[in-house]
């Protein structure tokens, strides 16, 4: 349709002439983000919402890690506070929308972390190919899983990969976390890393409160986590949150 491309061509053009930003708290020191006018997340209780539940989730006493997958990464928001929190990690951010992509690179010039963020063009599945996508305010999804009202056209088409199958091609050698934020894709993105699971035991920060056939991810991922012999809770009663940590 003539009017969703416009959109999105109008969107994309905007991500890339942004200029009004905001700070956010975090930790000792500060974020700086930029604020879209199509959909501003940037508020300080917005990103403590968000974002910090998952540091919360990891503990204090987390060991520090080298390596973070950021599977649904968005804009930037969670990776940018990683490399905040710990200098030396780098973050491999995977987010199939052309837009945000433009957002979290210019985030992370922004906050002068670029370096150590990289950025995959796709979205993790369980198998190779191509996929129905679209950006929906703060929701981005693949049709096949999507929660978003059904008249809604699906127009852009993005590339799919399993993690196990991005691993092997790109030579990926640690891995300590994975934060997936996917919009109900979590059961087969999970099904698609079970090689690097195995290989690596990273814990995992999954929001699986994401309903499909009327029930929450959260309790497939969890079973399937569970026979992979992870340890599963969820952080904070009905929040969705799972967190998972090799047995």
């Amino acid at each position: 349709m003539l009017k969703e491309f416009l959109k999105r061509t109008v969107r994309l053009a905007e991500s890339r002439m942004i200029w009004r930003q905001r700070r956010v708290k975090f930790g000792d020191g500060e974020l700086r983000l930029l604020r879209s006018r199509f959909w501003d997340d940037t508020e300080q209780k917005i990103f403590e919402a968000e974002i910090l539940p998952y540091f919360r989730a990891m503990g204090d006493g987390v060991a520090v890690p080298e390596v973070i997958v950021d599977a649904g990464a968005a804009t930037g928001h969670f990776a940018l506070a990683a490399t905040a929190r710990w200098p030396g990690v780098r973050v491999v951010c995977f987010e199939p929308s052309a837009r945000q992509r433009v957002m979290l690179g210019r985030n992370a010039l922004l906050n002068g972390v670029a370096a150590r963020i990289q950025v995959e063009p796709l979205a993790l599945w369980n198998s190779r190919g191509f996929l129905r996508f679209r950006t929906h305010g703060a929701i981005s999804c693949l049709e096949v899983v999507s929660s978003l009202p059904r008249h809604l056209p699906f127009e852009e088409t993005v590339p799919v990969e399993p993690l196990d199958a991005w691993v092997a091609r790109t030579g990926l050698t640690r891995l300590d976390w994975i934060k997936m934020d996917i919009e109900g894709a979590e059961i087969e993105a999970l099904a698609g890393a079970r090689e690097t699971l195995r290989r690596w035991r990273p814990g995992l920060l999954v929001q699986a409160y994401h309903v499909r056939d009327g029930v929450r991810t959260f309790e497939a991922c969890r079973r399937w986590l569970e026979g992979e012999g992870y340890r599963c809770e969820e952080s904070g009663a009905g929040s969705g949150l799972l967190v998972a940590r090799a047995g």
